[in-house]
């Protein structure tokens, strides 16, 4: 260590004679770089030492450069780890030291950049790098745009989250956005999805929100993405710079982004800006249709090389669904004039093709014809099979497609499919039907052809014909009891247990000797006690039993009880103050779930009005803030204001709160942990936005509806009614809501007592119904049948069938027997008589009261 002591002693001496005498510099320079090599020999004392010394001759270009060939910065890195954080500074001007020189010396340029990369940006991020990357970018004369540029020049970067990390922590707060630095970022976080801690397949369908737990390196990348100012100047400089070029960078960014979490549209503030954003959806569109299409339209071999147009259309897919499914539905708009209807046409179009191909690639005839499943390629199945989704709603509400247009090709489905209830089964792209270790069913295998309509069963049903997938959900019914015990059950009653219910606490009754019944498949057989405490005659062959649950859920949902609402076009959902009324409220909405379910099971239409948003939420866990329309359109229409909101928001004086009234009492509810505190900007619009729609769809509802769910798909599984969109859930549970078809109805009517189809009354009756309204139609439907609208396939399927019995004379009222679908008409033989007498029966509602 003499040495050592002489060389620091003499330092300036030194340094002046080398500027004179080469070989004096040679032997620095060999000196040096035993100091280098002995970094990693003795201890930190004597590599203080060392570190001194290079600190003090290593300050020109010719002896850099000589450093960096003889490993400068691979020593200096593995010294950087077994140093104390007081021991930094050094270290750190020595890394620095470089690019000092790097405009002086263009030879020292490219070695510098590359040697650094190698083994400061790529290696693995730990502690001591993490403060060495911070010091380093406190130097304003780091070339960071030079270190850009030179990855930039690089066909393949490897340790790209490390370097990802390493750029984005570096990068000035001055720093301006250009191609070269949207590039590199595209391509440092290729593999950033690499991170996520892997998932299983029975977490597929859930819609939970919450992620498993992050890696730590995860969430600070994150939190580096998600810088406000970072985030700004990124869509600042592409709309400044909408080219070619610039969109295949951003799309390409966005695409490995989306890669990383299931539900990265809102974790990543730069994905939620531009699905926001209508013009830069418009772009990506506007690149498919122009330049993409031909490639897509190829069949799905094509994924056997990802390529541009992959990519493109799994951004777009993601970017167009979160923004259909965001504040943009709006009246009279075409989605804020972002796409006209001849767009969304050939977005569906393409898409449908696309979509029909990937399950075919998905589920392949041969092995041969395999394809890897990345998660590039899982993700594109998943995004676009739910962008056609989307479009389909968007068209039930839009109808830019022609009639037919869903269903235009034919889709076989296997019997085998309903009588096995595959339907019930997970089955995953790529890999084919999951089987659990404890499954004891013992199915066989599937065909790719029952596959292929499987997967389209469960991801897009509506390419089958409605009427079709009613048959199949009765088959599914029908199938889930066996054959033999199914025929015990609707045809011997002598053994069925008779379930006494009182007209006077009907529902009370009913909640007390059904909620713990185990299993509403089977049968039972409903004996009424009326008003006055006695039985009620007549054997309840199953019309009793559909009284009996009209009138049960009649009640149920009676806003007067308090476990149901009604919005401002009368519509039902769930009260969200329900517990200040009732302590065991999920026992009750798990009852009338399961009522609801023994509805559908035994194809009995029941008039239940239901909100949009609470059908929703009985096929998929979350309902998208679109959906607050049919909840509280005044708050929609504010939050949609809000969100176009052209002045400062914070002028308007919000906070991440809101004032709560439960029943006369006034609470704050805070949208997010110190939310009063916290106020509404332009930058956290939309966060406020999409937290206050939250609360209100979901947070507020969570408890009712997941009972409700629960007790649904106890008696009628989920993965059967997702065969069906919001819309048509509804017509399943109380019938379409078309016009009557009395032609219909009159074939299919039987006559007792007096009546025959040629009996004058009879045929004055058909006379006059044939002239009512269709809301006197409907009156007449719902006074005999109890329900309002027609049965899904027809009066042909009307259980029991619609029947006319003569009553007597015409001095007497119409009534009618709602259990056996029966009206009891007087003989009449004045067409004007017989109209005014039925009139006054059906808009009085009456029934029974009148027999």
């Amino acid at each position: 260590m003499n040495m050592m002591d002489k060389f620091n002693s003499n330092h300036t001496e030194i340094l002046k004679q080398i500027e004179h005498d080469q070989s004096l510099m040679w032997l620095v320079k060999r000196f040096l770089a035993v100091c280098l090599k002995n970094l990693m020999i003795y201890n930190n004392i004597e590599k203080d030492a060392f570190i001194s010394v290079l600190n003090k001759f290593s300050n020109n270009p010719n002896t850099v450069e000589y450093l960096l060939t003889k490993g400068y910065y691979g020593y200096l890195r593995s010294y950087l780890e077994y140093t104390k954080d007081q021991a930094l500074s050094e270290a750190v001007e020595l890394i620095h030291r470089p690019f000092v020189y790097i405009n002086s010396n263009s030879s020292l340029n490219d070695l510098a950049l590359s040697e650094f990369c190698k083994h400061f940006l790529k290696s693995s991020v730990t502690p001591n790098l993490k403060i060495l990357i911070s010091h380093i970018r406190s130097k304003s004369d780091f070339p960071f745009n030079r270190i850009l540029k030179y990855l930039n020049s690089w066909s393949f970067i490897e340790g790209g989250n490390s370097l990802l990390y390493c750029v984005l922590t570096l990068e000035p707060d001055s720093y301006e956005p250009n191609y070269d630095s949207v590039q590199v970022l595209s391509k440092l976080s290729m593999k950033l999805h690499n991170l996520r801690p892997a998932e299983h397949h029975e977490n597929e369908d859930s819609d939970d929100e919450e992620e498993m737990e992050q890696d730590w390196e995860l969430s600070d990348y994150l939190i580096m993405f998600n810088k406000p100012d970072r985030v700004r100047k990124l869509l600042h400089f592409l709309h400044r710079n909408s080219t070619d070029q610039v969109l295949t960078s951003f799309t390409q960014l966005c695409h490995n982004l989306l890669l990383v979490y299931k539900d990265s549209m809102r974790k990543y503030l730069l994905l939620y800006r531009l699905g926001l954003s209508g013009k830069f959806i418009n772009m990506l569109w506007k690149n498919i249709s122009n330049n993409l299409c031909e490639q897509l339209e190829m069949k799905g071999a094509c994924l056997n090389s990802w390529s541009e147009c992959h990519t493109t259309l799994s951004v777009f897919c993601d970017m167009f669904t979160f923004f259909i499914e965001t504040l943009t539905d709006r009246e009279n708009v075409d989605l804020g004039d972002a796409f006209l209807q001849n767009d969304l046409y050939n977005m569906s179009k393409l898409l449908k093709k696309v979509a029909k191909d990937l399950i075919e690639v998905a589920f392949p005839m041969c092995r041969s014809s395999t394809i890897t499943a990345t998660p590039e390629v899982l993700h594109l199945y998943k995004t676009c099979l739910n962008c056609v989704r989307v479009l389909y709603n968007l068209d039930t509400r839009k109808h830019f497609c022609p009639a037919g247009f869903w269903t235009a090709e034919k889709i076989h489905v296997s019997p085998d499919l309903c009588r096995k209830d595959y339907l019930s089964r997970t089955i995953l792209p790529f890999h084919g039907l999951v089987y659990d270790d404890n499954d004891e069913s013992h199915l066989p295998p599937l065909s790719t052809i029952e596959q292929r309509s499987l997967a389209i069963l469960k991801n897009m049903p509506f390419f089958i014909t409605f009427n079709t997938r009613v048959m199949l959900l009765r088959d599914l019914c029908r199938y889930s009891v066996d054959d033999d015990d199914y025929q015990r059950i609707h045809t011997m009653f002598s053994n069925e247990r008779v379930i006494v219910i009182r007209r006077t606490h009907l529902y009370e009754d009913a909640f007390k000797k059904i909620s713990n019944k185990s299993d509403l498949k089977y049968r039972m057989r409903i004996q009424f006690i009326n008003n006055v405490g006695l039985e009620e005659a007549g054997i309840d062959g199953g019309g009793i039993f559909k009284e009996f649950i009209n009138e049960v859920l009649k009640t149920a949902f009676d806003p007067n009880r308090g476990f149901f609402l009604m919005t401002a076009d009368n519509m039902l959902y769930p009260n969200p103050n329900v517990h200040l009324i009732v302590e065991n409220f999920m026992e009750h909405y798990h009852f009338v779930g399961r009522l609801v379910g023994k509805a559908i099971f035994e194809n009995i239409l029941v008039d239940l009005p239901l909100a949009e948003f609470f059908l929703v939420k009985l096929l998929v866990d979350r309902a998208s803030a679109h959906y607050l329309q049919s909840l509280d359109p005044v708050l929609y229409r504010n939050l949609l204001y809000l969100r176009d909101y052209s002045g400062d928001v914070s002028d308007l004086g919000l906070d991440f709160s809101i004032v709560n009234n439960d029943l006369g009492k006034t609470r704050i509810m805070e949208l997010k942990p110190d939310g009063a505190n916290i106020p509404v900007t332009n930058e956290n619009c939309l966060e406020y936005i999409q937290r206050l729609a939250d609360l209100k769809l979901n947070t507020q509802l969570k408890k009712q509806c997941q009972a409700f769910r629960e007790g649904l798909n106890s008696v009628v599984p989920l993965t059967w009614l997702k065969m069906f969109s919001p819309k048509e859930l509804q017509v399943i549970i109380s019938g379409d809501n078309q016009e009557i078809d009395i032609s219909d109805l009159s074939a299919h009517t039987v006559y007792g007592g007096e009546f025959t189809a040629d009996h004058p009354t009879i045929i004055l009756f058909w006379t006059v119904v044939h002239r009512f309204t269709d809301i006197q139609k409907k009156q007449l439907l719902k006074f005999v049948t109890s329900c309002s609208r027609p049965p899904l396939l027809g009066f042909r399927e009307l259980n029991p069938q619609f029947c006319i019995l003569s009553s007597g004379t015409e001095n007497r009222m119409p009534t009618a027997s709602t259990c056996l679908n029966l009206l009891k008409l007087p003989i009449i033989r004045e067409e004007e008589v017989l109209r005014n007498k039925l009139l006054e029966a059906i808009e009085q509602q009456a029934g029974f009261e009148l027999s």
